[in-house]
């Protein structure tokens, strides 16, 4: 009998939930506030400049944003998250009670999973790039031969340019290297615009990328 494809497709209220290889899981929701709201503390309890690893409330957070950037636009900043299951887990040990009802949503669709695994999460109409920067992500996370891979085409370059501009659109300094590799294959906006001289480390950088994820079973959406 065939094995049957990786690619399975459940629906929890309005979001799409994808297995794209073993332990990476695609979400995608059908509005960017859906998406952001949903993952708002998870994500920045993994990220955040000032709430990584720390206990906090949406309002805190909300407070703290708007005081940071102007107002509080979040819902309109972000388009695509990604978070290892290790961020979960202060979630499911009730350390965030009360959860929101987004929360309870996104939790019970990974409460049963054992072991290392990692979300992604994007919206119907979001911008070009996204799912790869959020693939290029889960990679660096699950696929130890990508992530040495990255590590060795990096090195001999300087990439601190960039780093800063990360650090100042609100990335904790223990994702950066992460990130820098995500926006150098899939740039959005003024981040991931590289300099001529970073150009050959792009150009190896997404060799690496289709290299490595021949092996996810991708969703073609409409």
């Amino acid at each position: 009998m065939a094995k049957p494809p990786l690619h399975r497709k459940t629906v929890s209220a309005r979001i799409s939930k994808h297995k794209v290889a073993d332990g990476i899981y695609l979400l995608r929701f059908k509005t960017q506030y859906e998406l952001t709201s949903t993952f708002l503390r998870v994500q920045e309890y993994y990220e955040s400049p000032r709430f990584h690893g720390r206990i906090f409330t949406l309002e805190q957070f909300m407070d703290w944003y708007a005081a940071q950037y102007g107002s509080f636009s979040y819902f309109e900043d972000w388009s695509g998250f990604n978070v290892p299951s290790t961020a979960f887990q202060p979630f499911f040990d009730g350390k965030f009670d009360p959860l929101t009802e987004k929360e309870k949503r996104l939790l019970g669709l990974f409460r049963n999973l054992r072991g290392r695994f990692y979300v992604i999460g994007i919206y119907e109409s979001g911008r070009k790039g996204s799912l790869t920067h959020e693939l290029a992500h889960a990679l660096f996370f699950t696929d130890a031969a990508y992530r040495e891979a990255v590590h060795e085409a990096m090195r001999g370059y300087d990439t601190s340019a960039l780093e800063k501009k990360l650090v100042e659109a609100g990335y904790a300094r223990h994702v950066v290297p992460d990130e820098v590799q995500a926006y150098i294959v899939a740039p959005s906006g003024e981040l991931g615009a590289v300099s001529r001289p970073l150009e050959p480390l792009r150009r190896r950088l997404r060799a690496l990328f289709k290299l490595h994820s021949k092996g996810l079973s991708i969703p073609t959406f409409r």
